[in-house]
């Protein structure tokens, strides 16, 4: 691969904070060191271990996510290609790979499934088509496998009254959710969830696999939906409906108001984690349970730490303000699906606050502890890097690895605040700042590229005025709290703008 052409970069600006966009420059440089090659392809290295060449599935796929905005030159989708040329006849995907020997580092473990979410994004994000005809058996193949081999033994519903179907008077037949083999599995290591032994996650629903797998069903009938493939498009969308309907019959507590992990065959898991919030994202969160969730996101007693969002509440007697792994670190990947969800469930604002204080507290640990770097997770108290599980010694440092999310997707989507459908020649643009600011040379792959400007202002109230620049055609959906107007945007010179209050 040749050498990265930084310049190329998108380039964001925010005049009142510079350190995001040090940081944002300063993640692109680590991530273009952690660029490795297997069969002449080149693939973004999870940057777990330099004299190990181990990658993680669900590493690898939070990676694509930010390497969407560069994919002319950093890796991201095609990384994915390895797991899917390493995937058994009958569909299982290992959670890890030593890719220089193709070998499992841990057999019969799979890791969070989130294949068909990366390919999805990267479509939306590029127009780039040409990927699914290809992939989408590879990850139909990989949930028929995750079906056939981690569904949980069939039980029964829990009692009537708490809101699950039997309490509505419906079915009453078994059922089955979804389980990881050991916590490990989940990605979470340490986290308490299940015993981190092989074999004991068995015996529980998990939240977070069982909502991934609805998140799967319907990136999956999306994608189908583009190759005009409507019957089996509807396929994955029924499969979404019903596993959504389970989830939210047997894994929220009218107790909590939150979801929990369920012991087979009835009880809860009484710690409230970070995977708790998979259901936004998985679009099978009813209203009334996404405000109750709102609510535990914005409690300080729980997960509205100063450095948001802790893997743990802070009201688990578990809970390490140190911010020792899965026991209360801070994480890229859970922030930004905690961030992703709350964005398209209606909650952009929130989204936008979270990723600003999460954003704002690696600049001030970059700025203040030594080395200054990017790190594998973060302490919610403080302004410094987290601690490893069992052995608490600092993280890893030079993670990037998928801790370029926060510096890179999460600055571009929830602070700068653009999101482009390049399929649909949409970019909405829904705007918080007030400080100038905006993104140069903005890669809209097939529509080629584009430069947003907006002018600084006094208040959120005051006019907002603009311009953009583009290569081709689209229109720009601009937003701002209950002012929304749609402007379509030609090739050639920057186009103006203005939003009246």
């Amino acid at each position: 691969m040749s050498a990265i052409d930084f310049k190329r970069l998108p380039q964001p600006f925010a005049t009142d904070h510079p350190g995001w966009i040090e940081l944002y420059d300063f993640a692109w440089r680590v991530a273009a060191s952690h660029i490795r090659t297997r069969k002449e392809r080149a693939y973004m290295d999870a940057a777990w271990d330099a004299s190990r060449n181990y990658q993680w599935v669900w590493d690898t796929c939070f990676m694509a996510l930010y390497c969407r905005y560069a994919p002319d030159q950093f890796p991201g989708i095609q990384s994915l290609d390895n797991f899917y040329e390493l995937q058994s006849p009958d569909g299982y995907i290992s959670m890890t790979y030593c890719l220089d020997t193709n070998r499992e580092v841990w057999p019969d473990r799979i890791n969070p499934p989130l294949f068909a979410w990366a390919e999805w994004e990267y479509y939306r994000s590029t127009g780039d088509g040409s990927r699914l005809e290809r992939v989408i058996p590879h990850i139909e193949k990989l949930m028929a496998w995750i079906d056939a081999h981690r569904r949980t033994e069939p039980h029964r519903r829990r009692c009537a009254g708490d809101g699950s179907l039997e309490s509505r008077g419906e079915s009453t037949d078994n059922f089955q959710l979804y389980f990881f083999r050991d916590a490990g599995s989940s990605g979470m290591d340490d986290s308490p969830r299940s015993p981190r032994m092989a074999e004991a996650g068995q015996y529980f629903d998990w939240i977070d696999l069982s909502c991934q797998m609805v998140l799967s069903f319907n990136c999956l009938a999306r994608m189908l939906s583009v190759l005009g493939r409507s019957t089996d498009a509807e396929k994955w969308t029924r499969r979404a409906r019903e596993t959504g309907d389970l989830i939210n019959s047997e894994l929220w507590s009218d107790r909590s108001h939150f979801y929990h992990d369920r012991m087979l065959p009835t009880n809860f898991i009484a710690s409230k984690t970070v995977a708790g919030f998979w259901p936004i994202l998985a679009d099978c969160c009813p209203a009334d349970r996404l405000r109750a969730l709102v609510e535990h996101l914005n409690n300080p007693a729980e997960f509205n730490r100063p450095i948001p969002i802790p893997s743990l509440s802070a009201d688990d007697p578990n809970y390490d303000p140190e911010g020792t792994y899965w026991i209360g670190g801070v994480w890229a990947p859970t922030n930004y699906m905690v961030t992703r969800g709350l964005q398209f469930a209606g909650e952009g604002h929130l989204a936008h606050s979270i990723a600003q204080r999460y954003l704002d507290g690696l600049v001030r640990t970059f700025k203040t502890f030594t080395p200054a770097t990017l790190w594998e997770c973060y302490c919610p108290e403080a302004d410094r890097p987290g601690l490893h599980a069992y052995l608490r010694k600092i993280a890893r440092p030079d993670f990037v690895g998928w801790s370029g999310l926060g510096p890179i997707a999460m600055l571009i989507e929830n602070l700068i605040g653009l999101d482009a459908d390049v399929p649909a020649r949409q970019v909405t643009w829904t705007v918080r700042l007030t400080e100038e600011h905006g993104v140069r040379n903005f890669n809209l792959g097939s529509l080629g590229h584009a430069d947003f400007l907006i002018e600084k202002r006094a208040s959120n109230t005051d006019p907002i005025r603009g311009s953009v620049r583009a290569d081709q055609a689209f229109t720009l959906n601009l937003i701002s709290g209950k002012r929304k107007n749609r402007i379509a945007i030609q090739p050639g010179p920057a186009v103006p703008f203005q939003l009246n209050s």
